[in-house]
């Protein structure tokens, strides 16, 4: 039996928040893997992470693999995590400063070639270049999420005593003072460095003609609303909201045993997300479809109605006429130009944005 397959970006590595809600609604979750056969990142994988890859629930692809190469290059990212903090910053100094000029043309060392220097990593072709500078730039977001995690929990943990300590001060259940709480909304320089990684994801996704592995999803409002922009702007017509889904999220510890996820329960539903997942996130969307797409959410508002402590909501976006690798490469890469080619016969693609409430326990 095919399963539908959710492709997150441009994160490399998953975490629990946003596992829990796509698991139940897809047969499988992937994430690029930059570098084949990498070494586990051990310590980010909780017990349900484990429990889904062992089940094969949750799995990697690598779009570009690194060959001969691979030694080489992990030795450089080892010396990335190593000191990933210096690295961050000099990337801040010496490449974030002009990310605001998306529509200017990019320089063959305009990223991290710093770093490649530091590496004795010779000039190479101009594309051989570009893909060890994005795999570069993923592996400092790893770097980079492993330190906003960590942050996270600190502010967890100083947000839990404030609340006790005012509760017993107060000695009453509410507290009326205003908390810090830290959220998942993108400030200023976590949209610079997103760019970056959307950039690079999508240069080793779509790479000599591929494809996804799967329906695109991404946890960044930022990411769809330049999708949007960019769709807009070359296709003159909107993007489509198709659904709204609507997930209740178990707490991980009542995942023991990750069962068929409610999805498998709704035919209609999860056949058209394994026949978008099957083309990449590209879709010709029929009338078919659309039927399949209003049984399926009448399935699944009969088999998700347990109520849970937290909530999600996956948002499916529809972009007549522009595939998956067109319209990242545009929005993200400085890709193709020139005027879309027309015709109903032509493809278009879906592209999923998840969202979470706040988790409190959870990074």
């Amino acid at each position: 039996m095919k399963n539908s397959i959710a492709c997150v970006f441009p994160e490399t590595l998953p975490t629990e928040r946003f596992l829990l809600p796509l698991v139940q609604v897809f047969g499988q979750v992937v994430h690029m893997q930059p570098i084949e056969n990498a070494p586990s990142a051990a310590k980010t994988a909780t017990g349900f992470i484990k429990r889904c890859q062992q089940q094969g629930r949750l799995d990697t692809f690598t779009p570009v693999p690194l060959g001969d190469q691979r030694e080489r290059f992990l030795a450089l990212a080892q010396d990335i995590r190593r000191r990933g903090y210096t690295y961050i910053s000099q990337l801040s100094m010496t490449t974030l400063a002009g990310m605001g000029h998306r529509n200017s043309p990019e320089a063959p060392h305009a990223i991290l070639a710093s770093l490649l220097r530091g590496a004795d990593i010779q000039e190479q072709e101009q594309t051989e270049l570009m893909l060890w500078q994005s795999r570069l730039m993923l592996e400092l977001g790893e770097v980079y999420d492993f330190e906003q995690a960590e942050l996270s929990d600190a502010l967890l943990t100083i947000g839990r005593r404030q609340n006790s300590l005012f509760a017993e001060l107060c000695e009453e259940e509410e507290n009326p003072f205003a908390l810090p709480v830290a959220g998942q909304d993108d400030g200023p320089e976590v949209d610079k460095i997103l760019r970056h990684r959307l950039k690079a994801w999508t240069r080793l996704c779509f790479h000599h003609g591929r494809t996804a592995p799967g329906l695109l999803v991404s946890r960044h409002r930022t990411a769809i609303d330049l999708l949007q922009e960019v769709y807009e702007k070359r296709w003159q017509q909107s993007g489509r909201l198709l659904a709204e889904i609507a997930i209740p999220v178990p707490a991980a510890q009542e995942t023991a045993a990750v069962g068929q996820p409610p999805g498998r329960s709704c035919p209609d539903l999860d056949r058209l997300l394994t026949e978008i997942g099957a083309a990449g996130s590209d879709l010709k969307f029929s009338t078919e479809h659309e039927h399949q797409l209003r049984t399926g959410l009448e399935q699944w508002s009969r088999v998700a109605l347990s109520p849970t402590a937290e909530s999600a909501v996956l948002e499916l976006y529809f972009f007549p006429q522009a595939s998956a690798a067109r319209l990242f490469a545009e929005s993200f890469a400085d890709g193709v130009s020139g005027h879309p080619a027309g015709g109903a016969e032509q493809p278009g693609c879906v592209v999923g944005l998840i969202k979470t409430t706040q988790l409190s326990d959870l990074p």
